[in-house]
């Protein structure tokens, strides 16, 4: 092995810390977050604390369903096909990862990857996942959004960061190599 490919090899594990590291801390805002949500109304009788009046409140749900209210109904099955696909979600995500050169993917799927986990995690431990963030937004399509948590912003805002990526940055990038080949 030249020494050249042992500072490449280097560069790349360095490269890979800071994404572990984001992806351990929005697991851990996660998890800690749904933990103190399932704290705060064991102890309190109320099922929504309104934030910003009807706006933003705090909705403890234990959704054992997916994303938008989905939630077929398999009886014991359900929370087992779940995991299975966020199993099989996570290898997949992993692997485009791994592909990935640049950074903004490779961001986006560390968001992803820490959303899948942290919902992943609540499936396992507790058979549903917490839910508790419940926000209005002006009856944009559907009267009122439905409660998600962390780990679904993280999975939402990685997905946009990959569409927009891969329909403006490298379509464009693309266009310009296409173009000084000619």
């Amino acid at each position: 092995m030249k020494k050249g490919s042992i500072i490449i090899i280097t560069d790349k594990i360095n490269g890979l810390k800071k994404y572990i590291l984001l992806f351990l801390v929005f697991l851990a805002l996660d998890q800690f977050s749904k933990m103190a949500i399932r704290n705060l109304f064991a102890k309190i009788d109320m099922h929504t604390i309104p934030v910003f009046g009807n706006f933003f409140r705090l909705t403890f749900v234990e959704n054992r369903g997916a994303v938008f209210g989905i939630n077929p109904q398999f009886g014991n099955l359900t929370n087992f096909i779940f995991i299975l696909l966020s199993i099989i979600a996570i290898f997949v995500i992993i692997y485009l990862f791994t592909k990935s050169t640049t950074s903004l993917p490779r961001f986006s799927f560390t968001l992803i990857l820490s959303g899948a986990f942290g919902n992943l995690i609540d499936r396992i431990i507790f058979g549903r996942v917490t839910d508790f963030l419940d926000v209005d937004f002006f009856d944009f399509i559907i009267d009122r959004w439905y409660v998600f948590n962390i780990a679904d912003s993280c999975i939402v805002v990685g997905v946009i960061l990959l569409i927009i990526y891969y329909l403006f940055v490298e379509t464009s990038a693309k266009e310009e190599e296409i173009l000084e080949k000619e």
